[in-house]
This record gives structure tokens, C-alpha cells and sequence, in this order.
């Protein structure tokens, strides 16, 4: 069996879900990608883990209409590959694997259908997510749906929305999604107490528990929201800390608006490689989304053995965060119901908590995630 992928954009935290599938199916597999949306530092890490099966395309031209706003159906993208067909015609595999329903998966579905493959896609979204679609997309979806032989998906929230399309059950594949937990975990477990303490000092991080966000700061993410309902909970518990790691459009006003409150530290944007120690001077993680699909910072936070404090609107919270076991859960929108969340990790069993985490990771990690779409390919074959 010959797996092809093509998925024009990824980064770090799919590489080792590639790796694994080429090595469980015998090196039998193929990735075609964009090298004008793949950072550089990617690119290598592919070439480097499946060599020239990793097939770069350059030149890639898009119409892309977009708003102002941070949120999904915002923007619109016209992709045109030169080169695109002849590579996956050249790769003659026996199943191909799209991503998502548009971009170069319309390539793929023709390639599929003239060839007689069969056609796997891998999607993400929730009807959270989509609450806006245009009628015109999800229409769109509809028919495409009538060609492809199964979805590789994240988890219930993904399954619910495409049965909503009226993709059938048996069509959806569970357990879709990782991310890059094993390199994380390995580069967390080296950091040394000494290490730790020191960034701590240089912080200045008082002695009640770390609270930490790792993503974009911006409007979709609910940082405002979070900072806002902070003030309260710094009333409650004046030692605490909340370290907000990234960039983004409001990073100037979060600045300007919140730096007066000494136990907020805005660090802005931390290179990945770094990113472990953050995790290691941590006590809880929160993830104060009003939008995402899937966030992948919640299972890397799991893995290096946090609590989690996660936002209703996240599409993995039921997967990944229960309630009393290894999380909270929270309306974002409620102020009341993010300062309760807050407050809810003080008298908790965190070290527990974080075994929990670490437990119900496991199942999201990169070799269970490569073992569970090599086996859809099998089932789909």
C-alpha cells in the first residue's frame, strides 16, 4: 500500500506523526507540501525524517481575500500550485490523503477519482467553528463529500459537524490529531530544578500558583476575556502569576491596558525550541479560546503533566479535559466563570491532576495518532 499526503502547510508538531507512518508502512509513504508556507526550519526536519518522499513544491500563487477579523470564514483563499497534478500523478499511490476540503484537495479528489485511489481527507473543524460558514461552503462540502472514502478527524465535535453534512458515521475515523509530545516531553524532562529556579528569579514569580497561556494575542483567542476576569482573581490570590507566551494584533493594547498589574507577565514570542522551560515553571494551563478547533497547546501541556483550564469553545475539550480529573472547563465569556475556574486549581491535588493529564495524553500522542491513520488506510483499502 502506498499512502500520499498532500497537505500544502504544517509545521513542527506533524512531523513526527509523518515519520511515524513511514516507518510503520515500510517507508511506503509520501508527503507533498508547499515550501512557500512551510518555514524553512520544517522543511529540514521532513527531508530530514522521510528524505526525498517529502516532496517540496515552490512557486505556489494565492488570491486570498481576508477581513480584519481573527476568526474562521473570514477569509477566503484561491490556491494555484504549478506543478501540482503531475507530482501526485507521479507518486501513483494507492490511497491519497487531502487536507481539508479545499486548498489542494480538489486536485487530489480528481487524481482520485481518475485514477480509481481511494481518498482519505483530514479535518478538523466543529460547527462551533463553523456557527458562520456561508451557505455557499457548506454546499460546497456536501458535494465533495460524495467522493471521498473516509475522514480522518479529531475528535466528537469534528465527527457531530460533518454528520450535520450528512457524511456517514462509519465514514469517520477518531484520533486524527497530535501534537509534537515526545520531543516536548524529552527537552521538559532535562530542565534542571536549577534551571527552573533561575527563571523564576528572573521573572520575579511570586509563590502562589503559575498560570500560563502559550498562543496568538488576539481577539479568536479570548486573551482580553482572561486578562479582564485576572483582576478579580488577583484580589483573591495576590501571589499568583498568569505568563502569556506570543504575539498578535492586541499585544500593544494588553501591554498598554494590563502591565500596571505586576503578577501578569506578558513575555511575547518565545522560539518553540525554548518553550519547554515555561512549561516546567508551571502550575496550571490555560487556554481562554473563544474559537479553535483543536488546540494543540493543550495536549503538549498535558504531556509535560499539567492541569488544564480550557475554554467551552475549545474542539478538544472532550477528549482531552475532565472535569475533577485533569481540568476545568470555562465560558470565556462569563467573567464569573473564568474567575471560578481560577480559583478552582487552589486546595486541588495538582501533581495528580497532571498524572491524569499525562494519562489521557498518551492516546493523543504521535505514535498513536500515526498508528490509528496508517489503520484507516488499511480499513479504507
Amino acid at each position: 500500500m502506498k499512502i500520499l499526503w498532500v497537505n500544502p502547510s504544517f509545521l513542527d508538531y506533524r512531523i513526527p506523526v509523518y515519520k511515524k507512518i513511514f516507518e510503520l508502512n515500510n517507508k511506503n509513504f509520501f508527503l507533498i507540501y508547499s515550501k512557500n508556507r512551510v518555514p524553512q526550519r520544517v522543511i529540514s526536519k521532513i527531508e530530514s525524517a522521510i528524505g526525498d518522499h517529502a516532496i517540496g513544491l515552490s512557486d505556489e500563487l494565492v488570491l486570498n481575500f481576508k477581513s480584519k477579523s481573527d476568526f474562521a470564514n473570514t477569509e477566503f483563499k484561491i490556491p494555484y500550485q504549478p506543478g501540482l497534478y503531475n507530482a501526485i500523478l507521479k507518486v501513483d499511490a494507492d490511497i491519497i490523503i487531502g487536507e481539508g476540503f479545499f486548498q489542494w484537495t480538489p486536485m487530489a479528489i480528481l487524481i482520485a477519482k481518475l485514477k480509481k485511489r481511494k481518498l482519505l481527507i483530514a479535518y478538523e473543524r466543529t460547527a462551533h467553528t463553523e456557527r458562520n460558514c456561508p451557505k455557499w461552503r457548506a454546499l460546497y462540502r456536501k458535494f465533495i463529500s460524495k467522493f471521498v472514502d473516509g475522514y480522518s478527524i479529531n475528535g466528537s465535535l469534528t465527527k457531530d459537524y460533518l454528520i450535520q453534512l450528512g457524511v456517514k458515521a462509519d465514514q469517520l475515523f477518531v484520533g486524527g490529531m497530535s501534537a509534537d509530545s515526545e520531543n516536548l516531553v524529552a527537552s521538559f524532562n532535562s530542565v534542571s530544578l536549577n534551571e527552573i529556579q533561575a527563571l523564576k528569579s528572573k521573572l520575579l514569580l511570586r509563590n502562589g500558583l503559575t498560570f500560563l497561556y502559550i498562543g496568538q494575542i488576539n481577539e479568536r483567542k479570548g486573551v482580553i476575556p482572561l486578562l479582564e476576569a485576572w483582576k478579580s482573581h488577583n484580589k483573591l490570590y495576590p501571589n499568583d502569576n498568569l505568563i502569556l507566551i506570543g504575539t498578535g494584533p492586541l499585544y500593544d493594547k494588553c501591554k498598554e491596558d494590563f502591565s500596571h498589574i505586576d503578577s501578569i507577565y506578558l513575555i511575547g514570542s518565545i522560539d518553540y525550541d525554548l518553550i519547554h522551560h515555561y512549561y516546567a515553571i508551571a502550575n496550571v494551563f490555560i487556554i481562554p479560546t473563544l474559537e479553535d478547533n483543536w488546540s494543540l497547546v493543550v495536549p503538549e501541556a498535558m504531556s509535560c503533566g499539567l492541569p488544564i483550564a480550557c475554554s467551552i469553545y475549545n474542539g478538544c475539550y472532550p477528549e482531552l479535559v475532565q472535569e475533577g480529573l485533569n481540568g476545568k472547563l470555562f465560558d470565556p465569556l462569563k467573567e464569573t466563570s473564568v474567575i471560578d475556574a481560577l480559583a478552582y486549581f487552589h486546595n486541588k491535588d495538582l501533581e495528580q491532576m497532571g498524572k491524569e493529564s499525562k494519562n489521557i495524553e498518551k492516546k493523543y500522542n504521535a505514535s498513536s495518532v500515526a498508528l490509528n491513520i496508517y489503520n484507516m488506510c488499511n480499513e479504507i483499502i
